[in-house]
């Protein structure tokens, strides 16, 4: 039932009084009641003084002190009227004349944490408010900072293409600027010339005038001497007729004497070689004698081995046959062993298992000990820097009155944790963790941004390498095939040939697949086509391909050694379309090919080991192509070209 207000005790306009509690409490009007009840007994005034004399009045003795000490309980003898006095100060005043003093902070209430609890709802909105208007503004930051990265990467950009065009123009002044030094110089130079070529000038002007004096003199003087150059011109024509006839006799003879000389060097070296040949096969005699009587002897050393070691395997026969039985012997008791193992196995099972759980046991034991241990060390060291009271001084036996005094305690520590918890956790360091989020956030952002903007930059670059790939390829791939079909055509004398790409792929991913139908025949598969038509097919190919992109110089090795007379002839008719760019260095064998060569260089083993170069003239070659006699005689047919 509500406890109402004694009529008799309203204070109101009473010097000092400022208000019944109750009537400052806003509430519901299903819980007024309840407020009455709390408050109506409690009346707010100024100060202490008015409390104090306000509950003298309503006692039954008038010597109570009109103040207290701060920061203390004091007891009186007012009489039991019920009234609790609170100040502005924070002091509270007891029905009992109980006197409670001190910060506000030290005790607070249920209705001061609600005021409080109000408030911070009040502040929570508004930080809430706060913290979406800065959201909003650190979104449209973000987006000037990425539109002013964009700029600044624009403005970046276009700083290199500056800077480099300034090295260029730095480059061109400078190159511009050694020119004119050395124009100068040569300038300089062209001066001193100048000044020296007018010098000469005046000097062959002076001997002109005294040349041609002289060469009035010599004209008469020249007329002279005609007439007998004359005379002797018809004697040196009798003396030139009969040089010419010696010389011509001295030809006939120097001609001679060099080719005695060239077939006399090329006995002497057919000498020397039939001289090294016949020392080599001696030495290989030689050779072959002492690697026989060496053959000879290990042949001997090999016997005595084999007998020796046929007595070895007689021997090592007799100890298998010993470790044969040993092992039957030790088979047996493995197996024995085996049996005893198999049934000793579910008894030593179940040991185990027993063991294992007293040693979970154990464990579980130590694990709770070591916790024991830990929250006790850690509640002495509470207890320590809280109270300053040493656990170990109070480990001894407690009196009645000890332990009554100790469950009043634990009763109201128990009271104090109740309320702490009810009050919830408070995390000091809040402030200082947000702003380490918010520091980190700043540069994750930035570096999110800064990878997004190379993510985009890479998937560009790539995207475009991709199409300039595709559209490269591709334009390559119908300039190959139809170099392709042409050369086929050419080398077969007919026929059909193609490059196909693989359906439903990517250019970049997908693979090829070369068809090559020779005239007359219709194979499926390139493995049924014979030497010489896979050769052509190659060549036909890779000489596609190095006519869409050809180079001044191509070497061929062996190209034609699988071919016949007719395919090599169609096989240089094309090359010969290659001529006009491109100069072939071919390695062959084939004389039909050598017959399309301008210029042939012949390569041959005339020594056992030691190659040759022979040059051959095109007038030592018959019309097939076969080197005549005479010079294959003297310098060895060539073996390459």
């Amino acid at each position: 039932e509500p406890r109402t207000p004694n009529p008799e005790l309203d204070l109101n306009g009473r010097p000092g009084v400022i208000g019944r509690a109750d009537r400052f409490v806003e509430t519901e009007p299903d819980f007024a009641p309840l407020a009455k009840r709390l408050l109506g007994q409690t009346w707010f005034v100024e100060k202490l003084d008015h409390a104090f004399s306000l509950a003298n009045a309503k006692g039954d003795r008038s010597d109570l002190p009109q103040s207290g000490p701060k920061g203390a309980s004091h007891k009186s003898d007012l009489s039991p009227s019920g009234l609790t006095f609170v100040t502005l100060a924070g002091e509270l005043l007891e029905p009992d004349g109980t006197l409670v003093v001190g910060p506000r902070s030290v005790s607070t209430g249920l209705i001061s944490r609600r005021s409080q609890l109000r408030a911070l709802g009040v502040q929570l909105g508004e930080l809430e408010t706060a913290i979406g208007t800065a959201q909003n503004t650190f979104v449209e930051l973000d987006e000037r900072i990425a539109a002013e990265q964009l700029a600044v990467d624009n403005l970046s950009a276009e700083h290199q293409r500056t800077a480099a065009a300034l090295a260029e123009n730095r480059l061109a002044v400078a190159a511009a600027e050694q020119r004119r030094s050395q124009l100068d110089q040569q300038r300089a130079a062209l001066d001193v010339e100048l000044q020296d070529a007018r010098r000469q000038y005046a000097d062959a002007a002076g001997s002109l005038t005294e040349t041609q004096q002289k060469r009035r003199q010599t004209d008469a003087t020249l007329a002279e001497m005609e007439s007998c150059v004359e005379r002797i011109g018809r004697e040196i024509e009798e003396l030139e007729a009969r040089r010419l006839a010696a010389d011509r006799e001295t030809t006939e003879i120097k001609v001679e004497l060099a080719k005695s000389e060239e077939r006399l060097r090329n006995l002497h070296s057919r000498m020397r070689q039939f001289e090294d040949s016949r020392q080599e096969r001696q030495r290989a005699i030689e050779e072959a004698r002492q690697q026989l009587t060496e053959g000879i002897e290990r042949s001997e050393v090999s016997r005595r081995d084999v007998l020796r070691a046929e007595a070895e395997i007689a021997d090592l026969y007799l100890r298998k046959e010993t470790f044969a039985a040993e092992t039957v012997g030790l088979i047996e008791r493995r197996e024995e062993l085996h049996r005893r193992r198999s049934e000793l196995a579910p008894e030593v099972q179940k040991i185990r298992g027993r063991i294992r759980k007293q040693e979970e046991k154990m464990h579980a034991a130590e694990l709770s000990a070591t916790e024991i241990r830990h929250e006790r060390s850690a509640l002495a060291g509470r207890i320590r820097e809280d109270y300053g009271i040493e656990l170990a001084e109070l480990e001894h036996d407690f009196s009645d009155e000890e332990q009554r005094r100790r469950e009043v305690v634990q009763q109201e520590i128990e009271e104090l944790r109740q309320k702490i918890g009810n009050l919830g956790n408070v995390n000091l360091e809040a402030l200082d963790e947000l702003d380490q989020l918010e520091t980190r956030h700043k540069l994750l952002a930035g570096q999110y941004h800064d990878l997004s903007s190379a993510k985009s930059s890479l998937e560009k670059i790539i995207e475009k390498i991709n199409v300039n790939s595709r559209r490269l390829f591709s334009e390559t791939l119908d300039t190959v095939r139809g170099h392709f079909q042409s050369l086929f055509r050419d080398l077969f004398g007919g026929g059909r040939a193609d490059i196909v790409m693989e359906e439903d792929a990517d250019v970049l991913d997908s693979g090829i697949e070369i068809l090559a139908r020779p005239p007359g025949k219709e194979p499926r598969s390139i493995s049924l086509l014979s030497g010489g038509e896979k050769t052509l097919t190659c060549v036909a190919l890779l000489l596609a391909i190095f006519r869409s992109r050809p180079s001044p110089f191509c070497v061929l090795d062996e190209v034609d050694a699988a071919l016949d007379e007719a395919n090599i002839d169609r096989f240089t008719q094309v090359l010969k379309g290659f001529l006009a760019w491109t100069q072939f260095i071919i390695v062959t064998h084939s004389k039909k090919t050598m017959t399309c060569a301008d210029t042939i260089y012949g390569v041959t083993m005339q020594e056992s080991g030691v190659t040759k170069q022979v040059s051959v003239r095109f007038e030592d070659v018959s019309e097939d192509g076969e080197i005549l006699a005479d010079r294959a005689a003297d310098d060895g047919e060539p073996q390459a070209a």
